[in-house]
């Protein structure tokens, strides 16, 4: 049976967590998690994919997004890929704070729950300013206030974001260059996908729909995405059951038939191998947990 420690690491449920590295270690499937996640690129060039959004994200850019969108990176071969990823949640402040609150609502009040903002130059110095802060504090050992010095680096680089995005309005914009054709084509084939991913679709109806030669469509979403179109599916299907489970009270059959799976048993089956634990168990441990998606 897994346990709250388990079921912790597997759902990411640290309230605060910040990394600043160099390496390909990164998530290989798409996935969501609670709270919120802030990218800033510092050297080359990732690839972010969201249900309904590509970005390329590219030195000197940040990338805002809700844990709970289902997204995933790639890196293409010969790119760089130094980075600081900040994830945090609801739960890292002791209590209310002003300019937590209007981040929240700036994204909320977005059609879809991400954003980028290209920094100039000036800018990118200050917000790295911030950024050294918060990793010096992060990285220290236990001194005296030492969460309360997080939270107030964290608290200005959240004011810092809400204001550039005041000032910009960035919305969703997928690169400052602007959409190249292949993200075009990427963004439709995700497009297609969301809209059968919980039927009993068919490569060939698929590729019908996109003119694309079925071989064609496979090649490029692997290499585009670094997952292949079932897979994808599959997680799609796994991030739906999860809020599923989490926000309602439907019983495990009914899930399973909501999000395209022929069977329960099936589902069971599956979740657990992809999970390492039963729906059941998934459900009353993240009603413990306050786990939200």
């Amino acid at each position: 049976m897994t346990t709250k420690r388990d079921l912790a690491i597997l759902l990411q449920l640290n309230d605060f967590s910040m990394d600043c590295k160099t390496d390909l270690k990164y998530p290989k499937q798409f996935h969501s998690h609670p709270g919120y996640e802030l990218v800033w690129m510092m050297e080359g060039e990732a690839q972010y994919s969201f249900e309904d959004k590509v970005y390329q994200v590219t030195g000197g850019q940040l990338l805002v997004f809700k844990g709970s969108a289902l997204h995933k990176v790639h890196v293409h071969p010969g790119h760089a890929y130094k980075r600081c990823v900040i994830h945090f949640t609801r739960h890292f402040f002791a209590f209310e704070q002003e300019v937590y609150e209007e981040f929240q609502r700036m994204l909320d009040r977005l059609e879809s729950p991400h954003f980028l903002l290209a920094l100039e130059d000036r800018d990118a110095g200050v917000f790295q300013g911030i950024i050294d802060r918060l990793y010096k504090e992060n990285q220290s050992d236990d001194l005296w206030g030492k969460k309360g010095a997080i939270q107030i680096y964290l608290l200005e680089l959240l004011l810092f974001v809400c204001r550039e995005f005041r000032h910009k309005r960035p919305g969703t914009e997928r690169s400052v260059q602007g959409p190249s054709d292949r993200v075009d084509m990427l963004e439709a084939v995700l497009r297609e996908l969301n809209a059968v991913w919980n039927t009993a679709w068919s490569l060939e109806g698929l590729a019908g729909r996109l003119h694309m030669n079925k071989f064609y469509l496979c090649h490029f979403f692997k290499k585009e995405v670094g997952v292949t179109i079932q897979q994808y599916i599959l997680q799609k299907r796994f991030h739906e059951a999860q809020k599923l489970l989490i926000n309602t009270d439907m019983p495990v059959r009914e899930v399973a038939a909501a999000v395209g799976f022929v069977s329960d048993s099936n589902f069971i089956r599956s979740f657990k191998k992809q999970m390492k634990t039963t729906p059941k168990h998934f459900r009353e441990s993240a009603a413990r947990q306050d786990y939200k998606l």
